[in-house]
């Protein structure tokens, strides 16, 4: 009986969290309007997945067929695809559910270079971590003196370790990336 009770102890987080990747991927979907194609920012998305999203996933997974084109892929097959960036990218792991949202939106909406580009130019900025580039000059710049890869234990860390009081100051940098 206490092996059941723990088993079932440990299953009841890996259940939450399924859920809340249901709940960020259906809100994806229906942001897309339920529409076939939509366009934002000057990136063509088929169910809030562009082009290079289903590129990465078709690398990942070949042997499930997937269209090559968005323009092909079905509600189903996206949610496929936004499942795969859910879990490889750590999303899950947020502990701040409005900093979660925000680089949900931005990852649905931004090339992963530009993404992660932005994201560590925003703990740089937070952290002051050195130098930081703004605008145009991000492409002058040399080496960074800071780099987390998107979706790393490191990356996700470093967001988890504001403390509350700090998260709207924390938005404030995040919401001034223009995607």
């Amino acid at each position: 009986m206490k092996i059941l009770l723990l088993v079932l102890l440990l299953l009841i987080p890996g259940t939450a969290n399924a859920d809340r990747r249901s709940d960020f991927i259906d809100r994806s979907l229906e942001y897309a309007g339920g529409k076939k194609l939509t366009k934002n920012v000057a990136r063509i998305n088929a169910y809030a997945v562009n082009q290079e999203k289903l590129d990465m996933y078709r690398a990942a997974h070949p042997r499930y067929h997937f269209p090559a084109k968005i323009k092909d892929l079905n509600e189903k097959q996206a949610e496929q695809v936004l499942s795969y960036f859910w879990d490889n990218y750590r999303f899950g792991d947020y502990k701040y559910d409005e900093i979660q949202e925000k680089v949900w939106d931005m990852m649905t909406h931004m090339s992963m270079a530009d993404l992660e580009r932005e994201i560590n130019e925003c703990i740089r900025k937070y952290y002051h971590f050195g130098k930081y580039y703004e605008g145009a000059d991000w492409a002058k710049k040399e080496m960074p003196d800071f780099y987390a890869p998107f979706g790393s234990v490191s990356s996700v860390s470093l967001l988890n370790g504001m403390p509350p009081k700090d998260i709207p100051d924390f938005l404030l940098i995040l919401n001034a990336v223009e995607y």
